[in-house]
């Protein structure tokens, strides 16, 4: 129970501003004397005559300019009156301000910047006259606009510097396409970026024409963004100030930019499309058709529950009996886990409702003819996507400004969809005609699966395929045991599924990531497959929701003869595993918490030291440092001691990994 503290004020308003009333008093009359009169009655009189604007009803820019002028007014008259002007656009008003912060007269240069401080343009003002210093010839002057420019950006503590070193040398790979995935997130840095480049521009650095450009148009970029921006937003507030539009200095020094323009260069950057190739036994179904008045009965049934917590809290128990006071406590965490469940209902429905992609939809149940469909979806990335993270709307609908949104689902024939699939490896370079397989697990839907497998894509920088197969999984915590049964049915066509991909795709690597329970359904498909060879890569196991005996005596041995390398990654912070262990009667493969699996020819990495979401499942698609070790495994094929894994000795034989320190860990570089 909460007790809420009641401060005096809500009990005794009128005792409170007695009381502050007499403070006030005390402290305006502390010396027990009136304040005294002024020495000079008249000078409000004077005041007004040394000041004729004071006595105008409307006041123009040119009438600041001549107060300027004058230097008995020169020392108040941007305080006084330039709040005052009307009718004039802001850029006038900006460059009156610019031309007196450059004024010879200190009061003249004070009143300048403290109304470039109110307005939040004092900061890129200074950025402005710093820039135009790096274009003098002085080097004197240009070393102190790169100097001023570098305390001007947010102040980065050493492990930041590091990291911006670490982009840097990136930077010089030989590899083009590094090098210039490394210049996109330097420029996306921005202004934090500028000391390391100014340091690798003083270094002579092997890209050094990259670098250059990379300054020039930080540089350029933070000098003008923010004006726009402010313009577009006075424009927007005052239509009536846009008629005339005052010319905006470009790159160039002369270019004019009407609000058109303006308007263009603050347009936001457009979100990245994916194209992930999915596979599925899902059955394929209508979309639900969602009114707005069904999801309105979620709040109404939520109010009706908190109404009836307060009814039952404002009735005290029986002093006779206790069964009363029990059932009140016993009944109101009840109500408050409905009320948590139908607004969660209500978010659910309001997605579906706003819901933006086009195309069929695949539903929680097996196709009744287990048949597989074949297709592709357009996944859009936004721009402002944070490593790690599928973004989604809480209320309200889909942006592709801001969330990952399906955009489009298509359904393709077999031989379509293999044919889309080999044309997209042969278009990439020879040393990497790879793809992965990427399989969910238990409490997801298509749709997630689609959005997930786009981000996991994205993170990694991986040039190749992405590919994903998504069984019927219910996409409900209380839908458990039916997946878990499912399982035993759609491994099967998982099985197929992998077996047509390694053959009628032409990839020179094939990848298989999964997670949970489709971990579980991957290795009894892997398992079945037979003596084929090592028709797999790398083989990656997130978190399995698989019996660990089961795994080590039946699973692994037919597993590690099918792929270059399998990795298991496990924790014992999976809360999801702990209550599997507890469903099943069994520990889980993925679950540390007794002790890490390990296994010969099976590299057991333990992610237990890094931050996870709430219930430390989700960490293979989440966490940044399992992210990089994933990277590195799938791109360049590295074995634990070259991915810096800290080694963890079991016996003479056998031992386990754990990630490196985080703060040495670098991010993925997106595509």
């Amino acid at each position: 129970m909460t007790f809420l503290y009641s401060p005096p004020i809500a009990k005794y308003p009128r005792l409170f501003f007695m009381v502050a009333s007499v403070v006030l008093a005390c402290m305006t009359f502390c010396d027990g004397q009136e304040p005294a009169p002024p020495e000079d009655p008249d000078w409000a009189r004077r005041f007004f005559a040394d000041d004729p604007l004071a006595k105008r009803d409307a006041v123009s820019l040119q009438d600041i300019r001549d107060g300027l002028a004058d230097p008995k007014r020169r020392g108040r008259v941007i305080a006084d009156h330039l709040g005052r002007v009307q009718d004039a656009p802001f850029d006038e008003k900006r460059q009156l301000l610019v031309d007196a912060l450059q004024s010879e007269f200190p009061e003249v240069q004070q009143q300048a910047a403290t109304e470039l401080r109110n307005e939040h343009e004092l900061e890129w003002v200074i950025h402005d006259l710093l820039v135009e210093f790096l274009e003098s010839q002085d080097p004197k002057a240009r070393n102190a606009a790169i100097a001023g420019l570098e305390q001007l950006a947010s102040p980065i503590d050493q492990a930041e510097m590091e990291s911006l070193r670490a982009k840097i040398e990136l930077l010089a790979d030989p590899n083009d396409y590094v090098a210039l995935l490394t210049a996109h997130r330097l420029e996306q840095d921005g202004i934090l970026a500028l000391p390391g480049l100014i340091e690798a521009w003083k270094a002579g650095h092997t890209r050094l024409p990259l670098v250059v450009e990379l300054l020039a148009d930080i540089v350029y970029s933070q000098a003008t963004s923010t004006r726009y921006a402010v313009a577009e937003a006075r424009m927007e507030a005052a239509p009536e100030m846009s008629e005339g539009v005052a010319p905006v200095i470009g790159k160039s020094g002369k270019a004019e930019k009407t609000k058109h323009e303006v308007r263009k260069l603050m347009e936001a950057p457009e979100p990245k499309l994916v194209t992930v190739f999915y596979g599925t036994n899902r059955e394929l179904s209508e979309r639900p058709i969602i009114s707005i008045q069904s999801i309105a009965l979620y709040p109404f049934v939520a109010s009706l529950l908190l109404f009836a917590i307060f009814a039952t809290l404002a009735n005290s128990p029986d002093s006779k009996s206790g069964k009363s006071g029990c059932f009140k406590w016993l009944m109101t965490p009840l109500m408050l886990a409905g009320i948590g469940w139908t607004l969660f209902a209500m978010v659910g429905g309001l997605q579906q409702y706003w819901r933006v992609d086009n195309g069929p939809t695949f539903g929680p149940k097996r196709d009744a003819n287990n048949i597989t469909h074949y297709g592709t979806c357009n996944v859009t990335i936004p721009p402002r996507h944070e490593i790690g993270t599928v973004e989604r709307p809480t209320l309200g609908p889909e942006n592709e400004q801001e969330h990952v949104v399906i955009q489009r689902t298509d359904i393709l024939d077999e031989s379509a969809f293999f044919e889309a699939v080999r044309s997209r490896i042969s278009s990439l370079p020879k040393s990497d005609k790879s793809c992965f397989v990427f399989i969910h697990g238990f409490n997801v839907d298509f749709e997630n699966a689609a959005r997930r497998t786009a981000q996991i894509h994205y993170d990694l920088g991986f040039e190749g395929a992405p590919i994903f197969f998504s069984w019927p999984s219910r996409a409900s915590v209380l839908g458990y045991f039916y997946d878990r049964a499912e399982i035993e049915v759609s491994h099967l066509a998982i099985k197929d599924f992998l077996i047509d991909v390694a053959e009628r795709v032409n990839a020179d690597r094939i990848h298989v990531i999964a997670h949970s329970m489709g971990a579980d359904a991957t290795c009894r498909a892997i398992a079945e497959i037979g003596e084929r060879g090592k028709i797999f890569d790398q083989i990656v196991l997130a978190a399995p929701d698989i019996d660990r005996d089961v795994f080590r005596m039946q699973l692994a041995p037919k597993l590690t003869k099918t792929a270059n390398r399998t990795t298991l990654y496990c924790s014992k912070n999976d809360l999801a595993l702990l209550l599997s262990r507890n469903f099943n009667d069994s520990t889980r493969a993925g679950d540390s918490s007794m002790g890490a699996l390990v296994l010969k020819d099976v590299d057991t990495v333990d992610a237990s030291d890094i931050d996870t979401d709430l219930l430390g499942h989700s960490y293979y698609g989440d966490c940044l440092p399992l992210l990089i070790d994933v990277q590195k495994l799938l791109i360049s094929s590295l074995s634990p001691q070259e991915r810096q894994l800290r080694p963890w000795p079991v016996d003479e034989e056998l031992l386990y990994w754990t990630l490196p320190e985080e703060s040495n860990s670098e991010p993925p570089v997106p595509q």
